[in-house]
Order: structure tokens, then sequence, then C-alpha cells
């Protein structure tokens, strides 16, 4: 049994090393590896600003020339029933265009650990630590909020899974894994009031080997969601409320429960895929109401060629969002149906040039309250160009597209990110 083990757990480890490391992260073939990043950009709307402000609502658009500095170290080991993998990066951004905190910073950690207990019983564990002021850095699936938020903002992953197989055929997985978020922004209607939180979640799935590369599973989740700020979800001012009407965090908790069916496939050391599909019930009890609505995550990754990949993936579920109360509403949006299909390619053009292409398409559908089925549609993309001048050191250039339409008022905008830069890897 030691083999369907090892191949089950390590098949997305192992996908994701095919193939030469791309130049400017941490090289995945060696135990020790350091690698930089140097780049000017053009930010055009770097504030995430709104397309038509007004007054008391968000900023409009500011934009501005700057430099990115990105250095990162990465350990690795593989052992015969241990594989452990690292990765540390800071970022710096400096803004041309700020007279005050003109630098931006962020930090990301992260570690897994895999180990087989015996021959039938393997451990994983995973944390991932992000310091950042970029919404699609710090979400951890779909996107709850598309604004930058200026401070200290926190999110750390963790998680541990234990895989048993009782006979060739049939297995167990137990799981649980921890989120918790914190914006430094505080006060009535902050970010820490409508998103700071801890999320707990508990799995269990049956396992059905049908063949050393393929297993099905059936299995339910338990979820816990606790809101942490103490401050109102809007300003009684701002909503024109009497505080009383206007309610704090923690009456967005909820209990979540999740049934679904699923199955994971790793054909060869090139191919893996995995899906869990099935349905969503979220209580919000101190609110005194629920929501029901489908679940799915599937994702597959594919080396089609020497250093050349493709990706695809879908997911939807019921999240937390920055959106809550409208001015004189005393009902409160509770959280919001969202789906994400997103997909990259990445294709060795000549043994020296390769292209990154990456697009991501979301939608959320808010629930209650005064935006009961209002929409957000957010797309974003990315394209790079890379160049190796050497075996260690690379040319670089790329563009970021944003864009945001919303049925919700002073809500959607767009932009533009364009960069250039050297690479290198040791």
């Amino acid at each position: 049994m030691k083999k369907l083990i090892t191949c089950a757990s390590l098949a997305a480890v192992g996908t994701m090393t095919v193939g030469a490391q791309p130049i400017g992260e941490p090289s995945t073939s060696k135990t020790w590896s350091v690698a930089a990043k140097l780049r000017g950009f053009y930010d055009s709307n770097y504030n995430t600003g709104v397309d038509n402000p007004v007054a008391g609502g968000r900023p409009g658009k500011a934009e501005s020339w700057g430099i990115d500095v990105r250095p990162s170290v990465g350990f690795n080991m593989v052992q015969d029933t241990t594989v452990v993998n690292l990765k540390v990066a800071y970022g710096l951004r400096w803004y041309e265009d700020r007279t005050a905190n003109e630098i931006d910073q962020d930090v990301l950690a992260d570690l897994f650990l895999g180990h087989d207990l015996n021959e039938s019983t393997r451990l994983e564990v995973k944390d991932q630590f992000v310091y950042s002021n970029e919404p699609t850095v710090l979400a951890t699936g779909a996107i709850s909020s598309y604004y930058r938020t200026d401070g200290t903002n926190i999110r750390n992953y963790s998680g541990v899974n234990l895989l048993k197989d009782f006979s060739e055929v049939w297995g167990i997985g137990l799981g649980y894994n921890g989120t918790v978020y914190n914006y430094e922004q505080e006060g009535d209607g902050s970010r820490s009031a409508l998103l700071d939180r801890w999320e707990h979640k508990f799995n269990i799935d049956a396992r059905r080997h049908f063949q050393p590369t393929t297993t099905g599973l059936i299995g339910y989740q338990f979820g816990l969601t606790d809101m942490t700020s103490g401050d109102r979800l809007a300003s009684p001012a701002a909503a024109g409320l009497p505080p009383a009407l206007v309610p704090t965090a923690s009456f967005r908790n909820y209990y979540s429960h999740y049934g679904y069916v699923g199955v994971d496939h790793s054909l060869t050391s090139k191919l893996a895929a995995s899906a869990r599909v099935g349905v969503q019930y979220n209580d919000y009890y101190n609110a005194s109401d629920d929501q029901v609505g489908p679940y799915a995550e599937a994702s597959l990754s594919y080396w089609y060629q020497e250093n050349s990949r493709v990706m695809l993936g879908v997911l939807t579920g019921i999240y937390p969002t920055d959106v809550a109360v409208a001015p004189g509403s005393a009902s409160v949006t509770l959280g919001s149906q969202a789906t994400m299909v997103y997909a990259a390619v990445s294709h060795a053009i000549t043994s020296r040039l390769t292209a990154y292409v990456r697009g991501a398409w979301q939608m959320s559908d808010y629930q209650g309250g005064a935006f009961d089925g209002q929409t957000d549609y957010y797309v974003n993309a990315d394209v790079n160009l890379t160049y190796d001048l050497t075996k260690n050191v690379a040319l670089e250039a790329g563009y970021l597209f944003d864009d945001l339409s919303s049925d919700i008022a002073q809500r959607g905008y767009d932009r533009h990110r364009g960069y250039a830069g050297v690479k290198a890897t040791y």
C-alpha cells in the first residue's frame, strides 16, 4: 500500500516540478536556492480607485511609476518517506507619485511537509503566511474584496491532512484547516469590521482506489467562521441609522456544511487532476438566516511538452464579502455566491524565450440585505515574456489588467500595470 499512498499524495508535487524551474523563483531541484527580481513598473490605478468617485466614498484613480524589488529563498528536501518545501519571499514597491507612505511591502512564507508514517498512512502539513495590501494576494479561493487596503494586513492559512489506507481498495481522509484574516484598518465600517475573521474547516471522506493513479471519494466538511472584529458593519452616520440598528461584525458569523463527491487523478508525472462537487449550506445563527448553494473545486495541470504547461480550474461557493449595509437600510448582506474560472499557460517558444498567459473571471452574487441579487463581475489577466540570458539570469516584461463592473453604484474600476526588469536564480 505504500505505493498507493506515495503516488496519490505526491502527484501534485511531482507535476509542479517537471521541467526547468523558472528563473527568478527559488529552485525546487536544489536543497537551498536564492532568487531575486528587479523591475521598473507603471500602475494606472495603484489605489484601486473607482471610476466615478463621490464625496465620502472610495477615492478616484491615481497613477504612478515605480520600482519593485523581490528577493526570495527556498529550501527543499525529498527523501523516501518525507518531502519538505519552504519558500520565503519579500517584496518592496516604491511609488513615485506618493508624497507619504510611498512604499508598499509584502511577505509570503509557504511551507509544505509530507511524511509517510508507515506503509499505509501519510501525514501532510501546510502553512502559508501572507502580509500584503493587494486583494488578490490576501485572498484564498474566491476574492472577498477587490480593493487595495492600506496598512498591515495579514492572512495565515494552516492545514493538516491524514490519509489512511485500510486495503488496496479502501481508505479514509481526515483533515483540518484554519485561516486567519486580520486588517489594520479598524472602526465602524472598516476593513476589520467587514472582513476580519477566523475560518475553521474539518473534513472527512471515504476513498476508493480504482487504480494506483485514480481515487474516488465522498465526503463531508464542517466549517465555523467567526467574524472577530467588535466594530459595527457600517458607521451609523454613513448608514443614516441609529447605532442600535447597525449590527456588529459577529452578526455575520456562520456554520457551514458541505457534502461532496470527488476524484483525484494523476495519469503520469505530467498530468494531475482533482475535483470536488457538491452542496454548501451556511447557517448565519446570529442573523437567524441561512443560505444554500452549489459547491465545487476542480483543477487540472498538464505538461504538454518540455517546459510548457497548461493549468485550468473552477471553484464556486458561498463566501464572506466586503458588501454589508446600504445607506438607509437596516438589513444586512450576509455573503455572496461566488464563482471563479481561471486558466494559465506557460509555453517555451524557444529554448530561451518563454511566454506566460493567465486569466481569471469571477462572478459574485450578493445574498440578503439591500444588495440582494446584485452582482459583481471581475476579470484579471497578465502576460509575461521571459528571455534567458544565461542559466541563472533572465530579462522579463509583462502586463497586468484588472476590471471590476458592478450592479452596485460607485464600485467599479479598472487597472493597468506594465513592468520590465531582470531576474536571477542561484
